[in-house]
């Protein structure tokens, strides 16, 4: 059995061991104590996730989070793109309700959000590209978006499809402003 690695396939060690109850729950290797699901264990999820993020994120969004001197970078969420993601009438983006990202945001921040013009924030593509957006709490659906026109041009500069790309939400500060990363996946692989 193989594992996925950066892109490279690698002998699973636990491929070759005698299956105990450890190995019949864990079929997994650690590497750097992260856990390495090998690729036939992964599953295309159709739902949001909060879970942790299936890869790294690419070296130009982590690059330009470093030259921004960006600190407390925090996964926020996993997310299947809808069909209402991407429609260019709503642009918005639905952020699945997320415990995450409401105990990130200041109490400042919070009432930004919940307030009728929301709080302004830039995103971060996996290039390096930055999108003025706002971040808001619709009070009626119990759900925060992030939304204008920055998000329609996200993701038409990104190529992203509804149903077949996901994203990955991180969050971090810099300039003591909150920011966000977001990496498109296609099919369990991360964007370049």
């Amino acid at each position: 059995m193989m594992v996925r690695l950066f892109g490279v396939d690698i002998p699973n060690p636990n491929a070759k061991l005698e299956e105990t109850e450890r190995t019949k729950k864990r079929k997994s290797t650690r590497l750097f104590g992260q856990e390495i699901v090998p690729q036939s264990d992964i599953k295309k999820i159709r739902s949001s996730s909060p879970l942790s993020p299936l890869s790294v994120l690419p070296f130009p969004l982590m690059e330009t989070i470093r030259k921004m001197e960006g600190k407390d970078l925090i996964f926020v969420v996993r997310k299947i793109l809808k069909r209402s993601d991407t429609d260019p009438g709503l642009n918005r983006f639905l952020v699945p309700n997320n415990e995450v990202l409401w105990g990130f945001l200041s109490e400042a921040e919070k009432a930004a959000v919940e307030g009728g013009n929301g709080l302004g924030v830039v995103v971060v593509d996996p290039r390096g590209g930055m999108y003025d957006m706002k971040l808001k709490k619709w009070m009626s659906m119990n759900m925060i978006v992030l939304n204008s026109s920055g998000w329609q041009k996200f993701v038409k500069d990104n190529g992203v499809k509804a149903e077949d790309d996901s994203v990955e939400l991180w969050s971090f500060r810099a300039f003591s402003k909150l920011y966000f990363g977001m990496n498109v996946k296609r099919d369990g692989s991360p964007s370049n």
